[in-house]
C-alpha cells in the first residue's frame, strides 16, 4: 500500500518546514504561497504570504503540507 501523508499547520507551515529540514534532513521539493495561486481570488484575506502547497521528501517519501486555510 502506497501512502503519502498531506500535514496542515494553521498558518505555522513554513515554521514546520524549517524544523523537518533542520531535525531529520528533509528536503523541500516544492512550495506555492497563496499570492502566487493562479486563482487569486482562492487565496483567504490576509493569507497571501502563507503556504497553500508545499512538498518535501524525507528518505524515499513525499510528504505535502499546507497552512490549510
Amino acid at each position: 500500500m502506497f501512502v503519502q501523508p498531506y500535514l496542515f499547520f494553521d498558518g505555522r507551515c513554513e515554521e514546520a518546514l524549517a524544523f523537518y529540514r533542520d531535525a531529520i534532513g528533509a528536503e523541500v521539493t516544492m512550495l506555492m504561497r497563496f499570492r502566487e495561486s493562479p486563482e487569486p481570488t482562492f487565496a483567504p484575506p490576509g493569507a497571501g504570504e502563507k503556504v497553500m502547497h508545499a512538498a518535501f521528501k524525507v528518505g524515499d517519501t513525499l510528504v505535502m503540507a499546507s497552512d490549510g486555510m
